[in-house]
C-alpha cells in the first residue's frame, strides 16, 4: 500500500498561450531539487497513476519535488482557442514552450536544480530541450523507454504498411489541414511525417542506423541515465545492445548510466516501484 501524499492540482500557461494542467508533489523539507516528468505520445498527466504514485512518493521521501503536466501532445486531439493540438497534431518543436513553462513553474517554488525525466516521446522532447536550450537549471537528464518512433511504428505496422504510410504523409504534409487515412491512426500528415521520417527533429535516437550521428545526445554534458524495460515491446535488439548504442554516442561516458528494469514493458507496468527506486538511487548518486 502506497501512503497518501499531498498532491497539488494546478495549471501553467506557455508563452504561446496554451494552458497545461498538471500536478505538483512537494517534499516534506525545503529543497532545491525537483523532477519534472514528461509523458509520452497522446498520454496525459493523469495517465499511469500507479507510476505517478510510486515515483512521486519516492521523490518526496528523498527530498525531491515532483511535477507532471500535460504537454500539448496530451490526448490524441484537442482544441484550444488558438489551434488543434494533441499527440496526432502537435508540432514537435513546440515542446520547447511546454518544458520552459514547466521549469519556470517549478522555479517559483524555489527549485533551481531540475531533473528532466522523459518517457517514450517525452524522452525525445527532454533531449531536444537540453540540446537546444542551454538551461543551466537542468542538472540531470533521465530518458525512459527512449524508443525510436521509426523503429516502433515499423514494428507495430509492419514494413509494408509503414512504408505506404510514410509515402502518403510525404504527399499530404504540405497541406496543414490534411489528415492521414484512418487505418494509420488519427494523425495529421505533418505529424506523422515528423514521427516517421529519418532526420526530422523528432528523430533523436537513430540507433537503427550505425552510420548516423546522434547530434542531440552528443551535446549533453550533464549526468544522463537511460532506462529501458527488459521486455519493452518496441525494442528491435537486446536491452544491452540498445544501451550500448546510447553509450557509444555519449561523449562524457563517466556521466552515463544504462539501467535495465527486469520484466518491464514499455510502460513499466507492474514494475513501477522498481523504476522509482532506480531513478531516485541514480539521482542521489549524482549529488
Amino acid at each position: 500500500m502506497i501512503p497518501m501524499i499531498p498532491v497539488l492540482l494546478t495549471s501553467i500557461k506557455t508563452r504561446d498561450g496554451i494552458i497545461l494542467e498538471g500536478i505538483a508533489v512537494l517534499p516534506k523539507r525545503k529543497t532545491k531539487t525537483a523532477l519534472i516528468w514528461l509523458h509520452g505520445l497522446s498520454s496525459r498527466f493523469s495517465s499511469g497513476q500507479k507510476m505517478t504514485q510510486e515515483v512521486s512518493s519516492a521523490c518526496r521521501h528523498a527530498g525531491i519535488g515532483y511535477f507532471k503536466f500535460n504537454t500539448r501532445g496530451s490526448h490524441i486531439a484537442s482544441r484550444t482557442d488558438k489551434k488543434i493540438i494533441g499527440g496526432g497534431f502537435e508540432k514537435f518543436e513546440d515542446c520547447l514552450y511546454d518544458i520552459r513553462a514547466m521549469i519556470r513553474f517549478a522555479r517559483t517554488y524555489g527549485f533551481t536544480n531540475i531533473i528532466l525525466a522523459g518517457h517514450s516521446t517525452g524522452a525525445n522532447k527532454a533531449l531536444y530541450y537540453c540540446h537546444n536550450i542551454k538551461d543551466t537549471s537542468v542538472k540531470k537528464l533521465i530518458l525512459l523507454g527512449a524508443i525510436s518512433d521509426i523503429v516502433a511504428l515499423c514494428k507495430e505496422m509492419g514494413i509494408k504498411k509503414f512504408t505506404n504510410a510514410c509515402a502518403i504523409a510525404s504527399r499530404l504534409r504540405k497541406d496543414s489541414d490534411a489528415l492521414m487515412p484512418t487505418q494509420y491512426g488519427l494523425f495529421s500528415a505533418r505529424r506523422f511525417w515528423s514521427l516517421c521520417h529519418v532526420g526530422e527533429k523528432e528523430d533523436t535516437f537513430p540507433y537503427y542506423d550505425d552510420t548516423r550521428r546522434w547530434i542531440a545526445l552528443e551535446s549533453i554534458r550533464i549526468p544522463l541515465a537511460v532506462i529501458i524495460g527488459s521486455r519493452d515491446q518496441y525494442l528491435d535488439r537486446t536491452p544491452s545492445d540498445y544501451l550500448a548504442a546510447f553509450k557509444r554516442h555519449t561523449l562524457l561516458t563517466k556521466r552515463f548510466q544504462g539501467i535495465i528494469i527486469k520484466g518491464a514493458n514499455h510502460g513499466f507496468h507492474r514494475r513501477e516501484k522498481d523504476l522509482a527506486k532506480e531513478m531516485v538511487t541514480w539521482t542521489k548518486r549524482q549529488e
